[in-house]
Parts: C-alpha cells; sequence; structure tokens
C-alpha cells in the first residue's frame, strides 16, 4: 500500500513535470522546526515541544499563479506529560517521540503575479503520504516501540478493542501559507507555516481509555500494562484506572511545520525567458 501510493504520487509528478519541463522547473530546499498537537500537548498550537524539520522538493509551474508541488520532509513529534498542564491527564506520566516521513503532492497558488513582483505571498494544499512510529524509554531506559505493545489493548484478541489498531503509514491532508522574497532571477528564499490534518488519534500511541489490568495480566502482558498508564512511576497509584480517560478520541491529532524555503530554478532556459 505504501509503496504504491509513493509511485502514484511521483508518477503523477514526473508526468505533469515532463509536459512543462521546456517552461519552469525549480528545486527546493527547507529547514525548520515542527510539532503535533493531541493528547500529550494540549491547548493551543503555540510551537510546543518542538523538533526539526527539514525538506526538499521540486515545483513545476502549471500557470502564471499556479504550481505543482512534490515535497520529501523529514520531521520529528513528541509530547510528555511532565508538561501537560491538563489535571485529568498530567497523571499519566506518558511520553512518546517519532520521526515522520513524508511525502506530499501539493498545488500552489500564488495571490500575485511572480514574474512581476518581488515579495509573493501563497497558499497550497494537497494530501500527504506519512510514515510514523511512536516510541517512548521504559522504566529500565530502553526505547519502546509502543505500536507493537498495544497499551490500549490492540494485542489482547478481545473484540471490544479491534478497532484501536492503527496503520504506521497513512495519508493526511495539508494546508499551508507562505511568503517568498526573490533575490535574483533564479532563487528565491520564504517562510512557510503548514498544518497536517490526520485521520487517526494515534500518531502518540494515545486515543481513548485503559484496559483493565486483568485483561493484560490474563493475557500475560504485564510489561503492555507498565506503559499503558505510568502515574506510578511518580506517586500516582494505579488502582485499575479502567474508567479513567487515557486520552480524547473526538479530536484527531495534527502535526505542523514552520520552515525557512529556497527555491531556485533548475532550467536555465526558463529563467532567461521569465
Amino acid at each position: 500500500m505504501r509503496k504504491n501510493l509513493f509511485f502514484f504520487f511521483l508518477l503523477v509528478f514526473l508526468m505533469v513535470s515532463q509536459a512543462t519541463f521546456a517552461q519552469k522547473i525549480d528545486g527546493s530546499a527547507s529547514i525548520g522546526g515542527s510539532a503535533y498537537l493531541g493528547d500529550l500537548v494540549q491547548g493551543a498550537p503555540a510551537f510546543k515541544q518542538i523538533s526539526p524539520a527539514v525538506s526538499i522538493g521540486a515545483t513545476t509551474s502549471l500557470a502564471k499563479q499556479f504550481k505543482a508541488r512534490l515535497d520529501l520532509s523529514i520531521l520529528g513529534a513528541r509530547g510528555d506529560d511532565k508538561l501537560n498542564k491538563n489535571p485529568n491527564y498530567s497523571t499519566r506520566n506518558l511520553n512518546f517521540k517519532t520521526t515522520i516521513w513524508e511525502l506530499a503532492l501539493l498545488g500552489q497558488v500564488d495571490f500575485i503575479n511572480p514574474d512581476k513582483h518581488v515579495v509573493v505571498p501563497y497558499i497550497f494544499l494537497g494530501p500527504s503520504l506519512y510514515h510514523f512510529n511512536p516510541t517512548t524509554k521504559d522504566r529500565s531506559g530502553n526505547k519502546v516501540d509502543l505500536h507493537d505493545i498495544g497499551t490500549e489493548g490492540q494485542l489482547l484478541g478481545i473484540a471490544t478493542y479491534a478497532d484501536r489498531k492503527y496503520n504506521l503509514t497513512q495519508l493526511n491532508l495539508q494546508l499551508g501559507a507562505g511568503i517568498s522574497y526573490k533575490i535574483n532571477e533564479r532563487v528565491s528564499l520564504g517562510f512557510e507555516l503548514s498544518f497536517r490534518k490526520l485521520f487517526t488519534d494515534y500518531l502518540d500511541d494515545v486515543s481513548t481509555s485503559y484496559p483493565t489490568l486483568s485483561e493484560f495480566a490474563a493475557a500475560g502482558q504485564q510489561y503492555a500494562a507498565g506503559l499503558s498508564f505510568r502515574g506510578d512511576e511518580i506517586g500516582q497509584p494505579n488502582n485499575d484506572v479502567k474508567n479513567f480517560p487515557r486520552g480524547n478520541p473526538d479530536e484527531k491529532d495534527l502535526y505542523y511545520t514552520f520552515q525557512f524555503r529556497g527555491v531556485f530554478k533548475l532550467n536555465k532556459n526558463a529563467a532567461k525567458s521569465d
């Protein structure tokens, strides 16, 4: 599935690029930060618990003020209840980190003609294929892939928890805005802010409620129970927290990036003809 979507995105972009190569092909590189908003980071997305983000890409012009973009990004997301101000969740003592690989096929609309203006604001929108893998460190300091542990009962074999399984490779919808400044006919610099709407609540491996301790014990999954609720590590007793919320499944996770972006023309003839 992941490979098929990757090659579909790549094929679409190459077809568009080949058809318009004589007009304009731009390369791009971006660097900045990324962060996520979800059960482990509550409140407005005001640049909390930031991770690095880098991207490379290619852009082809379909019209004076419309472009198609293919962007490959590597970024991070993380959250920690030690920094969570919500008292309903801070006692969970959960945390996660993940590296995200993302391939996006985007349409960009410039608000004004980039051939006639030095400063150009724009927006962009499109689907992205991304891969993530939330991890934590257990009580002994060992790195753990949370997807493989089943902290919300995914591996208990109980029908009640069957819908809590999640895929590590999924699609999202990206929406962003930016502004570029033309240095010369071949190079532009700018800044972008982009949000990703996700269709999962498990980017952080946290979504809904706790299985019971007896269910974990019956399946021989005491290790998973110890990673499902970690409040006992900070003095909060685990008195079978079945009736307490572990997360909020009604609000999906999201992540966002803020990056400085450089764009440079790859086609010398296109630069001369502008």
